[in-house]
């Protein structure tokens, strides 16, 4: 159970910490507890224990969906910042510092949430790592293709001497190019992912305010077996309906 537990945990944190949402467990857990009693009680009101079980459920499957459909927030930041970052080494090479003391300085002045990212290289370089070998221990750590190919350009900078500056230079004004061209192409298929959204939400707020309206159809959708059925199926159309308009929209963006 133990184990459980802290494998539930560390999977939650994992899916705040991607959205941006930086909370101990313990907040994280509360807000669970708080999702579920809030869906208990009002599925109580319409359909009584089946109800409560039903909408602590539906609540907090809905809240950790949002986390979820949120969970690039965060990758979403570093990359907006890493083009900064390199920039800022950049500088640090013009003014006569090495390679690795302007990486250390423009650490230092880096903000979060790269800060966390990039504070294991600096102190790797303050231990008198190789500069390349500490770049390519940074880009081994990462999955983000922006960190790769920041790293490779400045494991290459390390190796190979030349003008420094002008290649990371470079690769900063890449990195940020991409993050304009991602930005744009999530502005052009933002209509088409609201419209997916409203499509999908229709069935359920249909089914709330049938529900809320009249006691008959609540009753029957939470305390009868056929109307269970229902539920489950409806639901489940539902969810892969959403799933498909999604996949539709990324893939025509």
């Amino acid at each position: 159970m133990a184990q459980l537990t802290a494998f539930a945990t560390q999977k939650l944190q994992a899916l705040a910490q991607a959205a941006d949402l930086h909370l101990p467990a313990a907040k994280l857990w509360q807000g669970v507890g708080v999702t579920a009693l809030g869906g208990a009680g009002l599925g109580a009101l319409q359909a009584g224990v089946i109800g409560a079980l039903l909408g602590s459920i539906a609540l907090v499957a809905g809240g950790l969906l949002a986390l979820w459909a949120n969970r690039h927030r965060h990758q979403q930041k570093i990359a907006k910042q890493l083009p900064g970052f390199l920039e800022a080494i950049a500088r640090g090479l013009r003014t006569g510092l090495q390679l690795g003391p302007a990486t250390i300085e423009a650490a230092t002045n880096t903000t979060p949430p790269l800060a966390a990212e990039v504070a294991p290289l600096a102190e790797e370089l303050r231990r008198g790592v190789r500069n390349a070998d500490a770049f390519e221990q940074w880009a081994r750590r990462r999955t983000d293709s922006g960190i790769k190919l920041a790293a490779a350009a400045m494991a290459f900078a390390a190796s190979a001497g030349g003008a420094r500056a002008r290649a990371i230079d470079s690769v900063a004004t890449t990195l940020r190019d991409r993050v304009a061209l991602e930005l744009e192409t999530r502005s052009l298929t933002s209509q088409a992912r609201a419209s997916a959204l409203i499509i999908a939400m229709l069935p359920v707020g249909f089914m709330i305010i049938a529900t809320s309206t009249g006691a008959r159809a609540g009753s029957f959708l939470f305390t009868t077996r056929l109307g269970l059925m229902v539920l489950a199926i409806g639901l489940g159309l539902d969810v892969i309906g959403a799933l498909w308009m999604r996949r539709i929209v990324n893939t025509s963006g």
